[in-house]
């Protein structure tokens, strides 16, 4: 397709003169919020230990409390896409910053681990309405031929919060104890609140023009949160067990129920045409290889120099952050670039880096190591996940007509999520020893109990980074296959059942419209 093509698909609503100034407003506004998400995923990791040690929490506890936040993100990213089409994404985004502030002062007030976890819920909660929407009111507000500069320039500023993240949440540990990284979210989101208040423009549309798929929602959060529930309980419970039986058993079903309602649904919440491309197929399954591939990277490193290099949390963050600077440094450069290379090479060139990061990792980890080489891993790591992720996120966005863009970007969201929580719930798996025979039940989870060997312990942090290497390599091939498709089919306007046709009505495309 050429990027003429694209133009038509996905120009801007607002008047070209304003898109330059309300672009670079926009950016600041989901800039800050990235600053809530960031200080909530590598902050609350370099915090963890200290969480573990206040509540006593054991293996379980210690995975709901990381686990929670993602899973409720995670089962709701579709719903708050379609729902930001029908209503506005100003409206759904605004209601997410409020909902997570408040869930914040909600976590910094837990007596306990149970309060905690029902706080971080909370907080996925409005991080998915957060996440839905940023890249779609990103699209919205410039042209194609600026788009991938504009993705650039706010990959670029995430980077730089998630590198503040593991640095910000050692110094207020350090200083204000694990209650302070909430603390400090809440006032962050008040923040946000009224700046994005103020920036955003009013959403156009008073009302939806489609309907919204009630029975489509349910049956993705019955699917959605099943899976993840039967996932993330099989570790400590078993797969054998009650509840990961019958949660697995709701998410089949749901599954198998979903593509049938949807055929039959005038406006379904998840349109088949999505995925009739290769182009936008793979770009998405690359996201979610590449998501699933390095997130946890940050909580294993983490865990790894405060258990056997003994670092504090302040040091600690100091050496994550070399992550989130190297991809910081190529998420700028993957914008320009983005215009004159193609996708498919940039994003796969990404993935390899990171793949070669990890391997790094796992090398620095068994002893004898060279000085520095944890750091050139961090590095390579992060800087692999930028180069990826503007040219594919750029990719996708413009094989996607405007109208569609939130549910376009909820299921990029949802697959990235997604894989944030299998690579999670996978890094903990392996690191605290669940499903072993009396492992991870205690108070102390294995991964972090000292009386263990350093041989133990480093082969568990090795083992993690092996899985999460042949994952990028996935990630790698999956980039690589998207290859050069036919120029996709425009959307229908609607999708009637197939036993109501509309008789006599010309159908028109999205596309041209």
């Amino acid at each position: 397709m050429s990027r003429t093509h694209d133009t038509v698909l996905t120009a801007p609503a607002e008047e070209p003169a304003h898109s330059r100034r309300y672009g670079r407003r926009v950016i600041s506004v989901t800039s800050v919020t990235a600053l809530l998400t960031g200080l909530n995923t590598s902050g609350l990791d370099v915090a963890l230990p200290g969480i573990i040690r206040h509540f006593q929490a054991s293996a379980a506890q210690t995975s709901w409390i990381v686990l929670s936040y993602l899973l409720a993100g995670t089962v709701l990213l579709l719903v708050w896409g379609r729902l930001a089409d029908l209503f506005g994404r100003r409206r759904l985004y605004l209601t997410g910053v409020a909902v997570f502030a408040a869930a914040s002062v909600c976590c910094a007030l837990a007596p306990d681990t149970r309060f905690l976890i029902l706080g971080r819920i909370l907080q996925g909660v409005g991080s998915s309405a957060i996440v839905a929407n940023t890249t779609a009111l990103l699209a919205d507000s410039f042209p194609p031929e600026r788009l991938p500069r504009a993705l650039g320039v706010n990959a670029t500023l995430i980077s730089a919060t998630q590198a503040a993240g593991p640095l910000l949440g050692g110094a207020v540990t350090n200083l204000w104890g694990w209650s302070g990284i909430f603390w400090v979210s809440g006032a962050t989101g008040l923040v946000a609140l009224g700046w994005a208040a103020h920036i955003l423009r009013p959403d156009r549309n008073s009302g939806p023009s489609e309907r919204f798929d009630l029975a489509g929602a349910l049956l993705s959060v019955l699917f959605l949160g099943g899976g993840a529930l039967a996932l993330t309980e099989s570790g400590p419970r078993g797969w054998t067990s009650g509840t990961v039986v019958l949660s697995a058993t709701v998410s089949l079903a749901a599954f198998l129920v979903f593509p049938l309602v949807q055929s039959r649904r005038r406006y379904p919440l998840l349109d088949s045409w999505l995925f009739r491309d290769r182009r936008r197929t793979m770009a998405l399954l690359a996201a979610f290889l590449t998501a699933t591939s390095y997130f946890s990277v940050v909580l294993v490193m983490s865990l790894y120099l405060q258990t056997l290099e003994h670092l504090d949390a302040l040091s600690a963050g100091f050496q994550v952050m070399l992550m989130a600077v190297g991809s910081m440094l190529t998420s700028l450069l993957a914008g320009h670039l983005s215009t004159r290379c193609p996708a498919r090479m940039l994003a796969s060139a990404g993935t390899a880096t990171s793949a070669l990061g990890i391997a790094v990792l796992a090398l620095a980890l068994g002893p004898p190591a060279p000085a520095g080489l944890t750091g050139l891993g961090l590095f390579l790591t992060g800087a692999g996940a930028g180069l990826f992720g503007v040219p594919n996120t750029d990719a996708l966005l413009s094989l996607v007509p405007a109208h569609r863009r939130g549910i376009a970007n909820g299921v990029r969201s949802l697959l990235q999520n997604t894989g944030y929580l299998i690579s999670t719930v996978l890094t903990l798996t392996l690191v605290t020893g669940h499903g072993r025979s009396g492992e991870g039940r205690g108070t102390t989870p294995p991964a972090l109990d000292l009386n263990n060997s350093p041989e133990a312990l480093a082969g568990r942090y090795q083992t993690a980074l092996a899985v999460l290497f042949c994952l990028c390599l996935a990630a790698t091939a999956a980039s690589l296959l998207r290859g050069s498709a036919l120029p996709p089919e425009p959307p229908p306007t609607r999708t009637a059942p197939p036993d109501r046709p509309g008789p006599g009505k010309s159908a028109r495309t999205e596309g041209t419209e």
